[in-house]
Formats: C-alpha cells, sequence, structure tokens
C-alpha cells in the first residue's frame, strides 16, 4: 500500500488478514486472567484481560463503524445485524449457565429453580444488567469469586458503544476534517472521565468509582482509536514498521508518562492490535474455519469456577487445569456459536463482522 491519502470511506477492510487468530490471543488473555483470579494462582502472559478488552473494543470500532456507513440510513438494520451476531450466544451463556450450575449448587433443585435469586439473575443477565444480579443461589457461594461470570459486564458497554455510531456518525457527517474532530473529541472526552473517576477512586477508595472508570464512557476511547484507524488505514500501513516501531518504544516507557493508560495508552494499543491483525498473513490458515473466540470469551467463566468448586485444579495440577478450561472452553463455545438452534444467525466470517 503505497497510497498517503486517508481512505475514502466506507473503506473495504483487505482479506485474508489475521484477526481472527488475534481474537483467540485476546480471548486467551481473559481466559488465563480469570483462571489466576478463580485458582488463586499467577500465571503469565503477554497481554493482560484488560487491555484483550480494549483490544476487542477496538477491532469493534475499527469493524463496525465502516459496516454502518455501507448503509447510514438503515439504524434498525444495523442494530438487526449486531442482534444477530451478539445476542444468540449470549443469551445461551446465561441460560446454560443458570440451568446447568443447579448441579453445583448446595440448594436442592426444587429449592434452587424456585428461588427469586434463580429469577432475578436469569432477568438481570438477559437485560445486561448483571451488576443487580450476579451470583445464582447456592452457586461457587464458598470461592474467593462468587459472581457466575465476570465477562459479562462488557457486552452492555459493546452495545452502547454501538449504539452510539449512528449519533457519532451524524454528528461527523461526511467532511474528513469534521470526522476527525469527532472522533478525537470522544476519545478526549472518554479519557477524562476515565482519569476523573479513578482519582476519585484513588482519593476516596471507594470501589464504584473504579468500576464506573471503565464503564461505556471509560471505553469509548478504545473503540474511536480503532474508527480513526480505520480512516486512516492506508496512511498507517504504508509506514507500519515506522507505526509499530513508535508503538513499542511508546509501550516500553509507559510507566514513565503520567497517564499514559488513561492518554496514549488506548490509541498505542489499538495501533497494535489493528497491526498485527492486518500485517503478514502468518494466521490466514484460520478463516477457514469457524472463529469461536467471541464463544469462549462469554463462557469461560463458569466452567472454570465449575472447576474450582469440584475441586480439579488441585487434583490435576494448574497447567493441566489451565489446558483443560481453554479445551472445554473451546469446545463449548464451537457447540454453541454452530447449533441448529442459530440457523436465523447469518453464516459469516468472523474476519469481518464482529
Amino acid at each position: 500500500m503505497t497510497s498517503l491519502r486517508p481512505n475514502t470511506v466506507p473503506y473495504a477492510i483487505p482479506m485474508p488478514n489475521n484477526m481472527g487468530i488475534v481474537r483467540y490471543i485476546l480471548a486467551l488473555a481473559v481466559i488465563i486472567a480469570h483462571f489466576g483470579t478463580f485458582t488463586g494462582t499467577t500465571v503469565w502472559f503477554p497481554v493482560s484481560s484488560y487491555n484483550a478488552v480494549g483490544g476487542f473494543f477496538a477491532l469493534s470500532g475499527f469493524l463496525i463503524y465502516g459496516s454502518y456507513l455501507r448503509r447510514p440510513g438503515d439504524i434498525c438494520g444495523y442494530l438487526r445485524r449486531r442482534a444477530r451476531r451478539l445476542l444468540p450466544s449470549y443469551w445461551a451463556t446465561v441460560l446454560l449457565a443458570a440451568l446447568l450450575l443447579v448441579f453445583v449448587s448446595t440448594l436442592s433443585a426444587p429449592a434452587y429453580f424456585s428461588s427469586s435469586g434463580f429469577w432475578k439473575y436469569l432477568a438481570a443477565n438477559l437485560s445486561f444488567l448483571n451488576f443487580l444480579a450476579p451470583d445464582l443461589p447456592g452457586v461457587f457461594a464458598s470461592q474467593p469469586v462468587h459472581a457466575v461470570n465476570g465477562s459479562l459486564w462488557t457486552m452492555k458497554v459493546e452495545w452502547l458503544l454501538y449504539l452510539s455510531v449512528p449519533l457519532v456518525a451524524l454528528l461527523a457527517g461526511r467532511s474528513l476534517r469534521r470526522s476527525v474532530a469527532v472522533f478525537c473529541t470522544v476519545y478526549l472526552l472518554s479519557s477524562a472521565w476515565r482519569i476523573c473517576f479513578l482519582s476519585l477512586y484513588e482519593s476516596t477508595g471507594r470501589h464504584i468509582f473504579e468500576i464506573l472508570s471503565r464503564q461505556f464512557m471509560g471505553q469509548l476511547m478504545y473503540f474511536y482509536a480503532g474508527v480513526l484507524i480505520y480512516y486512516f488505514f492506508d496512511v498507517l500501513m504504508s509506514r507500519r514498521w515506522l507505526v509499530i516501531s513508535v508503538c513499542a518504544l511508546l509501550s516500553a516507557l509507559s510507566s514513565f508518562i503520567p497517564f499514559y493508560s488513561e492518554t496514549l495508552g488506548p490509541l498505542v494499543l489499538a495501533m497494535i492490535v489493528i497491526w498485527f491483525s492486518m500485517t503478514g498473513r502468518w494466521g490466514i490458515w484460520e478463516g477457514r474455519h469457524d472463529n469461536v473466540s467471541y464463544g469462549m470469551y462469554l463462557l469461560h467463566a463458569p466452567i472454570i469456577q465449575t472447576l474450582v468448586s469440584l475441586e480439579i485444579i488441585p487434583l490435576l495440577g494448574i497447567w493441566p487445569s489451565l489446558i483443560l478450561s481453554i479445551i472445554l472452553s473451546f469446545t463449548v463455545a464451537y457447540i454453541v456459536e454452530t447449533t441448529p438452534s442459530h440457523l436465523f444467525k447469518p453464516r459469516h466470517s468472523n474476519k469481518i463482522i464482529k
């Protein structure tokens, strides 16, 4: 690519690419982090779970904004396509956990299914209000983490990011200069939000401020960093080795840069994730198979928690248990994502649509 001009949008993202494998790496980072949390161990991985979540949001911005621009007036169609992609697996995850975890509950089956906690869990989690009922009655109650699935909080953020696209696109208009100004403004507002609430958390010690710092407003900068890269993809790729060198340098010096994680960090992370996704052909073989990284992300937490509850970890050891967790997460995700009940969900390559 030799063009030094911004892309004419909507822009056809080059295919094939390595994005499927990058998604698996990001999902693996979250699985390993949660495995350590649930088992009280430390397993090193080069990508943190927080950066993995940010990387997913950056990929969403890179892919989804252009998808909306292809039919900018069709908001209902846009939301319908997003719902078809995300909701079946999400709802299946909530329902499967609610039904199958009766076998590890300390309550009897009749008491479990008649408990108000069971119905609250279903109502809250099916409607993305996970924080209202993160636990199931008698499930994981004696474990360090009681929540059934700590990954689900990101899905309401994902939906709010999708809902932001029509409004931001309307504000951005067709002018490149105006679009960039709008994206940068959103990025800066998101950065200010995160800095503000983290400062409140540090000064008061109230955990609610830390939680608020990483909700929807705090994640906008990852999503719209991906959008900015979408607009300037050819420019960045024409200088790809300079770009990755600068990103690597900034990452190495991040501890010396004030508020790096809340300012430059999301943009740098987005560029690194998309750079690896779109540079070379090292991961294109994955495109011949169904990508179930989304399902792995959704399903791994209750699987690991169940292994802990059944005391499988001390029986097998840390590394065999981690490998078993990954295999089970992949297997169950494959079944859920490819089950015939998803016939109403259109088949597609996960390289293009998240």
